[in-house]
C-alpha cells in the first residue's frame, strides 16, 4: 500500500538547517496497521507529514521515494497530491480542534470535503454527512452539521474529523497521535473507533504514536524511531518478545504494564 525508502527532511532558518529525518524506511502492507512509534521528537510526524505534503514552509524533503499505489508522493505535483488526500488517503490530526475550519459549518466541511473530488447534490451530500457521523457514533448529528467545531468537545470533534477522514473510503488512514488532546476516559473510544473504521477489506492505517501499549493493541507491525532515524521493525509480537535495538529494549523496560495487549500479543508478551 505504501513504501517508504530513503525520505530524508530539512529545516531551514536564517541561522541554520536541520535534518530532522534521515533515510527513512518502512512499507504498511495493504489490511495492515502499522504503529510509527518514538518519543516526543523523535520525528514521528514529520515523518507522516512529508509524506503527506503538508511540512510548513521551513521543512523540504531532500531525498527518498514514498511510493502509494505506484505513484511516488515525494516527486507529485501540488494537484497530484490534492487529488490523493482525502480521497485515497484519509488523515486525522493530532489536534482536531486545528484540524476543523472555526468559521464554517460542520456541514460546510463535509461539502468541501466531498465536493473537491466528485459532484454531489445537496440532499445526498446531506445524507452522506449523517451516515458518516453516526458510523463514528456522533449522537445529534444533525445538529452537528449545523453547528461550528467551537461547540464541540474535544472527543466529538476529533470523531468530526474521522468522518471527514473516512467520507471517501480511502485505503490508507494515516492518523498523528490522534488522542494526545483528549482525556483518558475519550482516547480508548477514538482508538477503537479508527480500528472499526479500517476493519475489513485491504483498508491499511499508519498510527503515528509515542505509547506502545496502543500499538500492542492495534497494530500488527511496528516502526521505532529515535532521534529522526528507524531503529528498528517488524511484527509487533516479535518486536515486543524480542526486541534487538537497545532503545526498544529501553522503551519496552520504560512500561510497567501494557493493559491493551491484544490476545495475540499477550500470548507472547509477559504482562507485569
Amino acid at each position: 500500500m505504501l513504501s517508504v525508502s530513503g525520505l530524508t527532511t530539512e529545516f531551514h532558518t536564517r541561522v541554520k538547517t536541520t535534518r530532522a529525518i534521515e533515510d527513512i524506511g518502512f512499507e504498511v502492507p495493504a489490511g495492515v496497521a502499522v504503529g510509527l512509534v518514538g518519543e516526543t521528537g523523535s520525528g514521528k510526524s514529520v515523518t507522516v507529514r512529508s509524506i503527506m505534503g503538508l511540512l510548513p514552509t521551513q521543512g523540504r524533503v531532500v531525498g527518498g521515494r514514498a511510493e502509494f499505489e505506484g505513484a511516488d508522493l515525494l516527486a507529485a505535483s501540488g494537484k497530484e497530491l490534492r487529488s490523493l488526500r482525502g480521497r485515497r488517503i484519509g488523515f486525522v490530526a493530532q489536534n482536531p480542534f486545528g484540524a476543523l475550519n472555526p468559521i464554517l459549518s460542520i456541514e460546510k466541511q463535509f461539502a468541501n470535503v466531498v465536493r473537491a473530488h466528485r459532484k454531489i447534490s445537496r440532499g445526498d451530500l446531506r445524507d452522506l454527512a449523517m451516515q458518516r457521523l453516526e458510523s463514528v457514533q456522533v449522537r445529534g448529528a444533525e445538529r452537528v452539521l449545523r453547528g461550528y467545531a467551537h461547540e464541540l468537545s474535544g472527543g466529538m470533534a476529533q470523531r468530526v474529523v474521522i468522518a471527514l477522514a473516512m467520507v471517501h473510503e480511502p485505503s490508507l488512514v494515516i492518523a498523528d497521535e490522534p488522542t494526545t488532546a483528549l482525556d483518558v476516559t475519550v482516547q480508548r473510544q477514538i482508538l477503537d473507533l479508527i480500528d472499526a473504521q479500517i476493519a475489513g477489506g485491504d483498508r491499511s492505517l499508519l498510527l503515528v504514536t509515542h505509547d506502545l501499549g496502543v500499538v500492542a493493541q492495534y497494530c500488527q507491525q511496528v516502526v521505532v524511531m529515535q532521534s529522526g532515524h528507524v531503529v528498528e521493525s517488524g511484527a509487533v509480537a516479535d518486536i515486543f518478545t524480542a526486541p534487538q535495538h537497545p532503545y526498544t529494549q529501553q522503551l519496552l523496560a520504560a512500561i510497567p504494564a501494557v493493559p491493551w495487549a491484544s490476545e495475540a500479543v499477550q500470548k507472547e508478551v509477559p504482562i507485569v
